[in-house]
Parts: C-alpha cells; sequence; structure tokens
C-alpha cells in the first residue's frame, strides 16, 4: 500500500463524510456543463475521513507556495460558486452547512 500526497486549495466548506456515494456521484453528474466556472467538485481528506465540496480548486505543486489574498475573497464569481455549493449540498440533504470560505486542503492517506 503506498501513501497518497497532495495539496489543494479551493472555495467551498465541509460537509460529513457519512454522506452516501451513490448520491454524492450522482449529484455530482447532474450538474449543468455550461457553466464550468460553477461546478462543484468534492475531496476528501485521509481514507475518506473528511469530505469537502469545492469550485476553484487548484492542485499546490510540490515545493511551490499558493497564497490566499484579499482579492481572492472579492472575486466577483463568489455569489455564484455559493449558490452552486448550497444547491449541491442541499440536493444531498445538508440543508445547514458551514458558510463557503478558501480552504488549503492538506492530504496524505
Amino acid at each position: 500500500m503506498g501513501l497518497h500526497h497532495s495539496v489543494h486549495r479551493g472555495f467551498g466548506f465541509e460537509i460529513p463524510s457519512t454522506t452516501d456515494f451513490e448520491a454524492l456521484d450522482e449529484v455530482m453528474a447532474e450538474q449543468p456543463r455550461e457553466e464550468p466556472d460553477r461546478r462543484v467538485q468534492h475531496a476528501y481528506l485521509g481514507d475518506f475521513e473528511r469530505l469537502f465540496l469545492l469550485v476553484a480548486v487548484d492542485e499546490v505543486e510540490a515545493n511551490t507556495a499558493a497564497a490566499v489574498t484579499a482579492e481572492d475573497f472579492t472575486r466577483y464569481e463568489i455569489p455564484a460558486w455559493t449558490s452552486a455549493l448550497h444547491r449541491l449540498a442541499v440536493r444531498l440533504g445538508h440543508d445547514v452547512h458551514p458558510q463557503p470560505t478558501w480552504l488549503v486542503l492538506h492530504d496524505h492517506s
């Protein structure tokens, strides 16, 4: 068994890792393709212990740095991203969830 190591930066929030995987796959597949900037992705940390819904996801390459700046919090896309994240979370049964914010996710599983 090998180890997986990755770092990603994205806008979103955590949902319960007990979310039904089949429902998650179904809801993700039903997203509109004509709005790629609003497409929600999901990411796990560890061996599926933590689950996140994210948009604007970028991988942080090894031996590099990625900043979260004041400009990130004023991007014009944030209202559309927030709506897309909320709609998907509600479809998964998570009507109540954290407010989206910029996250850096470091996975080492």
